[in-house]
């Protein structure tokens, strides 16, 4: 099945597989104002293969060997084997997401043909927290717009060169037999669970797909290699980049020679016939980059403050306004993705018929760290299991969807994504706001919707895009005013007020007792301002819900709402005990009852936009 095609059997395909796509599948035809075909998705999630614990003197870890996968089921399978879309060198699978000029990428076409389509990240790179520890020391230079901009001809200050710059992450060395190992069990873990696949790779993505073949060699039923290293041995498709859509037809045409088309289309089981479901029909999908900042280093110009955005487009869109989702503390975008393959919060949105634009913050997730880039402030801190498994706000509650303890699988698929540190959250907001800013100017009034930590992204970006911003819903956020790190009240860095404050000590406080029934956390006294008040200037009359639980998470509701008040915003606490909804805690967005905490949220936005 490892096929290697000529030159001129690579040119013949291609030429036909391009003639037959413009009348038939678009393939190469979308623009960005063209996507493409409705997607009709019968189940889309993601799993961490190969969590394993670690027990440090500070407690028990993840050891940095887990891999992100996540997954695609069309609604009518075509094709026997599902692809895997394995990225190479400085990459991660959002390579596969969309082309840098927003074109859909190879992991949504490969879906309008009928393909099962998993696309994962390799340990250490995208969504796999790296430790230099496990994974090998820093290079000593980032990647460098320059190197980009000659690998794709195209000028520095072109846009498709900072969206190409921005997910390059440090891999793992991949001649190390360390690495090797890693990627061998990693992927058989995943061949297990799918059984019999095509491996797609991109560069030395190659290398990945050969010892995986030499571990599982019943389980790989072809290899696909765009633009492998010198000397493999599989498929080669000529050195076009994974992101030029115009290349995949000779690879489709390739496929369907070597695993045809089965005579009848096979009609995917409910695979979960007892859960929710995570269906989802979709006008478009793909990722793109925001807020890629240029540092200038001595070796040239490196990405500085970038954070992915992925996002859905309902088929039926029936809000005008789409929703865009901040995850918290030390986490990333796949809190708002369910876990264990229960739905999540983006599916509940997609399905109520919004669009949504989820991320991950600089340093969190997909978006990558580098020392030079970010400094030591946000060097990645992957935490201890011990500090949240006997939380009454995290994993211990009565609706956390999983057993509980240190063996909890959904646990682990919970810690597998932990990393960051939320010490600096001046510079962190300095970072984000800007690129909060430039989304909402790319995707128009939108509402924003922001868990603990990733709190501050709604107050700055508010305060910069007022017109924008549609609605807030601050779920569980962290911190107390003028507290800690809050000196600004609610955010670290300054936001406008009304008479204005060159300076946290012209601000007048008093303490301010919490009543007797204030929902957890109390905090008591807190502090709020002396009247007369100043105001959150470019704030007024925006709707701002306080979503908090029966458990509270690391602010006190109380407080912040009698902050905002006072600032002069339209907000209003919605505590779920008042809708008979209880045992919830700070991740409410994934626990058992997650949907019907959902349906109050959405009953409150159908109520003020």
């Amino acid at each position: 099945m490892h096929e290697k095609l000529t030159r001129r059997e690579l040119g013949a395909l291609m030429a036909g597989a391009l003639a037959a796509s413009q009348s038939t599948s678009q393939l190469g035809a979308q623009t960005p104002g063209n996507p493409g075909p409705p997607l009709d998705i019968a189940e889309w999630s993601y799993h961490w293969y190969g969590v394993e614990h670690a027990l440090l003197a500070r407690g028990t870890v993840c050891n940095g060997m887990q891999m992100y996968v996540e997954r695609w089921i069309p609604a009518q399978v075509r094709h026997p084997y599902p692809v895997v879309l394995i990225h190479g060198g400085f990459g991660q699978g959002s390579d596969w997401f969309s082309h840098p000029d927003g074109r859909r990428g190879w992991a949504t076409l490969f879906l309008e043909q009928g393909y099962k389509v998993y696309v994962l990240d390799r340990p250490g790179q995208g969504r796999n927290p790296y430790q230099p520890f496990v994974h090998g020391a820093f290079a000593a230079q980032a990647p460098t717009f320059e190197a980009v901009s000659k690998t794709l001809n195209l000028p520095v200050s072109d846009p498709q060169v900072a969206q190409a710059v921005a997910p390059m992450g440090q891999p793992m060395p991949p001649s190390n037999a360390q690495t090797q190992n890693v990627w061998r069990t990693r992927g058989a873990m995943l061949l297990d669970d799918i059984g019999p696949s095509i491996l797609v790779t991109d560069g030395d993505g190659a290398l990945f797909a050969r010892v995986v073949a030499e571990e599982r060699p019943t389980l790989v039923k072809g290899v696909v290699a765009v633009a492998p290293p010198a000397g493999t041995s599989f498929a080669v498709f000529a050195t076009a980049s994974n992101r030029e859509p115009e290349s995949l037809p000779a690879v489709l045409a390739w496929l369907d020679r070597v695993a045809p088309l089965p005579i009848v289309a096979v009609r995917v089981p409910d695979p979960h016939p007892n859960r929710e479901s995570t269906a989802l029909k979709l006008a478009d999908q793909g990722g793109f980059w925001i807020g890629v900042q240029r540092k200038q280093m001595p070796y040239g110009t490196i990405a500085q403050g970038q954070m992915f955005v992925q996002y859905m487009i309902p088929e039926k869109r029936t809000h005008p306004l789409p929703v865009v989702m901040v995850h918290g503390g030390g986490g990333q975008g796949t809190h708002m993705m369910g876990i264990g393959g229960r739905p999540g919060w983006v599916h509940y949105f997609v399905q109520a018929g919004y669009s949504v634009y989820w991320l991950d913050r600089p340093s969190y997730g997909r978006s990558p760290y580098h020392p030079d880039a970010l400094g030591p402030s946000h060097l990645p801190n992957v935490p201890a299991f011990e500090g949240l498994i006997g939380s009454t706000a995290v994993f211990n509650t009565a609706q956390w969807p999983g057993p509980g303890g240190m063996n909890d699988p959904l646990i682990d698929q919970f810690m597998a994504c932990e990393q960051g540190n939320v010490s600096d959250e001046a510079f962190h907001s300095d970072l984000v706001w800007p690129g909060g800013a430039e989304l909402l100017d790319k995707i128009g009034p939108s509402i924003l919707f922001v868990h603990a930590f990733g709190g501050f992204f709604a107050w700055g970006v508010a305060d910069r895009r007022p017109n924008l911003v549609k609605a807030i819903v601050a779920m569980e956020i962290n911190g107390n005013p003028f507290a800690a790190q809050l000196r600004w009240g609610l955010t670290a860095s300054p936001m406008t007020y009304e008479p204005p404050v060159r300076d946290v000590s012209q601000f007048n406080l008093r303490d301010q007792t919490a009543p007797p029934d204030s929902p957890r956390p109390v905090v008591s006294p807190f502090k709020l301002q002396a009247e007369p008040a100043r105001k959150w200037k470019n704030l007024q009359g925006i709707p701002i819900t306080w979503v908090t639980s029966e458990f509270g998470g690391g602010g006190s509701p109380i407080s912040n709402v009698a902050f905002l008040k006072q600032a002069g915003c339209s907000a209003e606490m919605l505590r779920l005990r008042d809708y008979g909804i209880s045992g919830n805690g700070n991740l409410m967005l994934m626990e058992k009852n997650n949907h019907e905490v959902f349906g109050v949220i959405r009953d409150w936005l159908a109520k003020v936009t």
